[in-house]
């Protein structure tokens, strides 16, 4: 096919994307993505939240319409209990339903089929181009593997370099998933990791210049996740305000882009319909304005 019969394609049928945002804690990053909800054109968001973002979505003020969009899958694991990096790799890459407890967001739960427990199912394959999957973080994904190879050992306890090499080698196969979207759109919720460069040693050493990843895995997976991802949204408090960008050209030493050639920098307001009606991801109605 060539690039006009490509171009002609996308402006008749959605196409799935993958975003990524991130930014510290308490950025938004969480109010941000469940904005996605009071699209009309968003059938469905499945919420994967690994670090209890419901209390943040509930507290949001949105209308019932919205919340019934958003079908949460809570799952929160410890290093006594850990269960959610073999749970995700599994949801990622089957074709059939994955059961899911509500109680405890563990697959195939013994201690609820027992009980007759409610279970959710899980299929990416029954998704669509007008839905998301929002995993909410990838930083905390990260410390769902480490709990998994650390299972039961002290909490002082610390990975090995080959053992670093595993969790990355999880995230990837997670991660080219998401590259992929082959039946929807993901994105993916993470924080920051700070990257300082320094010249000199000793009491010579100065601080250069401090640039800003996504951070998921290995600090050197972090530098290089981008390549997942369509679009890469950073979030930070400013004169008190919510603000955030997503052109390479945004911010020096901060890494934002969007194949799509998204700015969200210069919308009127912060929320999702920048990225998705705006942004050409998810097609408005013809009769609708998209700006």
């Amino acid at each position: 096919m060539d690039m006009l019969a490509l171009k002609k394609a996308r402006e008749k049928e959605s196409g799935s994307h993958a975003i990524l945002i991130y930014g510290d804690s308490g950025s938004g990053k969480t109010r941000f993505a469940a904005t996605a909800a009071m699209i009309p054109e968003i059938r469905k968001i499945i919420w994967l939240d690994l670090e209890n973002g419901k209390d943040t979505i509930l507290s949001m003020g949105l209308p019932d319409s919205a919340l019934q969009k958003i079908q949460l899958f809570s799952m929160l694991d410890t290093r006594k209990d850990p269960f959610v990096m073999n749970a995700i790799l599994r949801m990622f890459s089957s074709a059939q339903d994955v059961p899911i407890c509500e109680t405890h967001g563990k697959m195939n739960c013994v201690k609820c089929i027992g009980e007759k427990a409610a279970f959710q199912q899980f299929n990416l394959t029954k998704l669509t181009h007008n839905d998301l999957v929002i995993l909410d973080s990838g930083s905390q994904l990260t410390d769902c593997g480490v709990n998994a190879l650390l299972k039961g050992q002290p909490e002082d306890a610390i990975l090995q370099i080959q053992e670093w090499g595993t969790v990355n080698n999880w995230l990837k196969s997670i991660l080219q998933v998401v590259q992929v979207g082959r039946h929807t759109n993901f994105v993916v919720l993470t924080h920051v990791l700070y990257d300082e460069e320094y010249t000199g040693t000793g009491p010579n050493k100065q601080l250069v210049r401090t640039k800003q990843y996504p951070m998921i895995g290995t600090k050197t997976f972090s530098t290089m996740v981008g390549k997942y991802f369509g679009t890469i949204v950073q979030l930070e408090i400013s004169g008190s305000k919510h603000k955030g960008g997503s052109s390479t050209t945004y911010r020096p030493n901060v890494q934002t882009k969007s194949r799509l050639n998204i700015e969200i920098e210069k919308s009127a307001t912060l929320d999702m319909k920048a990225l998705l009606i705006h942004g050409g991801i998810i097609k408005a109605p013809k009769n609708e304005p998209t700006n």
